[in-house]
């Protein structure tokens, strides 16, 4: 396997620490346990060689290894589900931290993989929570997991745009994490988001707004007495947001993530005073 890792290394301009790192996920073993197989095995070379080369070109490392680790979970993804990211992560962390009541009723709109609505389980242990999405493949993903980590009395699960399945006036907290990425700007992602992740996901319209929009406007309608909504934006978009909630007079600020920008909206009862100060 030593001989492996440098013939990888040096073919693909990485160190040796690198290609370890990738090898050790893409075989899903630990970094000491690839020196455990002692024999030089072609076929385990050419298995690490197209995996390399597809990672060159920009497929994602979740989409080789089929797997995402998101806080306390180790997820099934399936290639061509939105990828969860450490801003998510945190995400979840804020919601939590944040919010001045327990809900009991939370719908997650876009659910992908499941994340989100899977670790709310976790912060709102009381909660039930319905998940939704309008993509068929990731409702199959969010399904694998959910059943996986036994939370199918927990999370109900649809295949459905926005609120349309549901009564008016049912949630206590409604949680997003949209396309926000302006149209004019997908020419600007790295290429494993551009040409790998979906489109769906990402694209949020000129400007990026048209889906968050679209949710503010109607969630009003589902929300239990006021809307309390947890979103995921982007830092260009907080002079528009910031009109539109201004003109519907609800209460709402704006926090950072790990890497002090402007990430995540949040409307409704939750405590500004709360957002950590080293941000």
């Amino acid at each position: 396997m030593k001989e492996i890792i440098k013939k990888l290394s040096n073919d693909f301009a990485l160190s040796i620490d690198e290609t370890e790192l990738l090898a050790s996920a893409l075989l899903q073993k630990p970094r000491f346990a690839l020196y455990l197989q002692n024999e030089c095995s072609p076929e385990l070379e050419r298995h690490l060689r197209l995996k390399f080369t597809l990672l060159k070109n920009g497929v994602p490392i979740e989409y080789l290894t089929k797997q995402v680790q998101f806080l306390n979970y180790r997820l099934k993804l399936y290639p061509g589900v939105f990828i969860p990211r450490l801003e998510t992560e945190y995400f979840v962390e804020l919601i939590r931290k944040l919010i001045k009541f327990k809900p009991l009723k939370i719908c997650e709109i876009g659910t992908g993989c499941g994340a989100i609505a899977i670790a709310l389980t976790e912060s709102f242990p009381d909660a039930q929570i319905v998940a939704t999405d309008i993509c068929e493949l990731a409702v199959q993903n969010a399904r694998e997991n959910i059943l996986h980590f036994h939370l199918e009395e927990r999370i109900n699960l649809l295949r459905a745009d926005f609120f349309s399945p549901f009564k008016s006036r049912i949630f206590d907290l409604i949680v997003c994490n949209p396309p926000y990425v302006p149209r004019e700007r997908i020419k600007d992602l790295p290429k494993s988001v551009r040409d790998f992740e979906p489109r769906r996901a990402i694209d949020g319209g000129k400007g990026g707004t048209r889906f968050i929009k679209k949710l503010i406007d109607e969630a009003t309608t589902y929300s239990r007495n006021h809307p309390n909504i947890a979103l995921e934006i982007d830092e260009e978009q907080t002079d528009e947001l910031s009109q539109i909630l201004q003109n519907k007079n609800l209460p709402y600020f704006f926090a950072k993530d790990l890497f002090n920008k402007i990430r995540y909206l949040f409307i409704g009862e939750f405590n500004k005073c709360k957002v950590p100060s080293y941000l």
